[in-house]
């Protein structure tokens, strides 16, 4: 995932995407809430969400809550105000798929209520590095440090006690869309029959237990989300280490469907008219010279009287 940051015009504004969608942030600050605009890649399908946020300081870390959700097209509501219409989603999807729409209503209803946001969440350390009232830009830095510290060291453990597990189980980020993953190469899986993917499986059940739980005298410091992401937290934590404070648009910044044909239009609109007061001055100029004979008789005129200087001459 490729993070861009805009801040010019007191614009706070992140950028980024991967293969399924582009999302646009717009941070402000002073009234701690954000904006979130995503649009698929694949199909036409847009969601604009408004959030507030609060940050809390004992631990550090960043709590929000959804107060309004629209999807299009066409445009409908399925948050407002903070609370979800229920109503308006179950008239619209009817009795088609209930179990996902019950989910989808569910998940929501967690969302509009105030809870932790991921650590990973780029918008998360985005955020922060945006009220110096509350964390310095000292201990700004000094908590993405010891985050990726705490990334670095927890994979380090787990990959140390891997290498006595009987079985092969290994770190790895060999499968394409699972992240860094505890499992065996892909050569070993492949061979592998039914009855033993069944127990490889709940081996690996086991040891992530064992790994992952807060509870467990072997936890190694971080979730499992937190190691499968670890990666792209690391890749995250440099992009914000390194931000350049005041960093401008850059030309060539990809830009929302809406504004470009904004644009298109509006130049649209600006060379019609250029182009229709154009052709009228051509035409009038036209109709004059071929149907204005008072036009023609001085113009005829003054030609003869230069032709007749110039042969006297």
């Amino acid at each position: 995932m490729e993070i861009e940051i805009f801040e010019e015009d007191g614009d706070n504004t992140l950028s980024f995407g991967d293969k399924y969608a582009d999302f646009t942030i717009d941070v402000y600050p002073e009234s701690k809430t954000y904006q979130s605009r995503m649009r698929l890649k694949d199909d036409v399908y847009y969601r604009t969400e408004q959030f507030e946020y609060r940050i809390k300081t004992d631990p550090l870390k960043v709590e929000t809550r959804l107060i309004e959700r629209v999807d299009e097209p066409p445009e409908r509501y399925c948050v407002k105000d903070g609370v979800v219409l229920e109503s308006d989603i179950l008239k619209e999807r009817g009795d088609f798929m209930t179990s996902m729409t019950k989910e989808f209503i569910d998940g929501l209803k967690k969302e509009i209520e105030w809870h932790e946001d991921w650590v990973g969440n780029p918008v998360s350390m985005y955020i922060l590095s945006k009220h110096p009232e509350i964390i310095t830009p000292e201990d700004y830095r000094r908590y993405l440090r010891q985050l990726s510290e705490r990334i670095k060291n927890a994979t380090l453990k787990v990959e140390k006690i891997l290498e006595s597990d009987k079985t092969g189980l290994q770190v790895t980020d060999e499968y394409e869309g699972s992240g860094r993953t505890i499992w065996y190469p892909k050569a070993k899986q492949d061979a592998m029959s039914k009855e033993e993917t069944e127990n490889a499986i709940e081996h690996q059940k086991k040891v992530q237990e064992r790994l992952f739980e807060e509870k467990s005298k072997e936890y190694v410091g971080i979730s499992e989300g937190e190691f499968r992401s670890g990666k792209e937290i690391l890749e995250r934590v440099e992009v914000f280490l390194n931000k350049k404070p005041g960093a401008k648009k850059q030309e060539g910044q990809k830009v929302s469907f809406g504004v470009k044909l904004g644009a298109f239009l509006i130049q649209w609109v600006w060379l019609f008219v250029a182009v229709s007061v154009g052709l009228w001055l051509i035409s009038l100029v036209v109709v004059i010279i071929q149907y204005n004979f008072t036009f023609a008789f001085f113009a005829s005129g003054i030609l003869a009287f230069f032709l007749i200087l110039l042969r006297s001459k």
